[in-house]
């Protein structure tokens, strides 16, 4: 009896698999510094990626709307680091000084315990780039 339940425990247990990733969404954000808003949704253990170009020495400020105050921000740099992990911009904003040139991916997450319940959660995301602009002797 007691060979008969190991066996049946190692078989599958019907756990469902996580969703496939969704596709990078390009952002064209002005370059005039003004803002760019993003509307999406994020469903438990599918994250939201966004791409944009920015330069090393710009900074970007991000806020962050979610309905059920359950989302977090990555980023990751052009070199694959991920540079910013489960951040929650106040309502100032979050100001990052960007380190590289190149295309970031920006990650829009549900925070470990909401995901876990099955939750989704709609979400506005601005972004603002201002560009970085030597001054002599820099």
């Amino acid at each position: 009896m007691l060979l008969l339940l190991g066996l049946c425990g190692a078989f599958p247990s019907g756990a469902v698999p996580p969703p496939p990733p969704l596709p990078v969404e390009k952002v064209e954000l002005p370059p005039d510094g003004s803002e760019r808003i993003v509307n999406n949704e994020v469903r438990a253990y599918r994250q939201v990626p966004l791409a944009f170009e920015a330069s090393a020495g710009d900074e970007l400020i991000l806020w962050l709307k979610d309905t059920e105050n359950q989302l977090v921000l990555d980023v990751e740099a052009p070199s694959g680091l991920r540079w910013i992990q489960g951040a929650k911009p106040g309502a100032d904003g979050l100001r990052l000084r960007l380190p590289e040139t190149g295309t970031y991916r920006l990650y829009v997450v549900m925070s470990g315990d909401a995901a876990r319940t099955g939750r989704k959660a709609r979400f506005q995301l601005r972004l603002m780039l201002r560009r970085f602009r030597p001054t002599k002797g820099q």
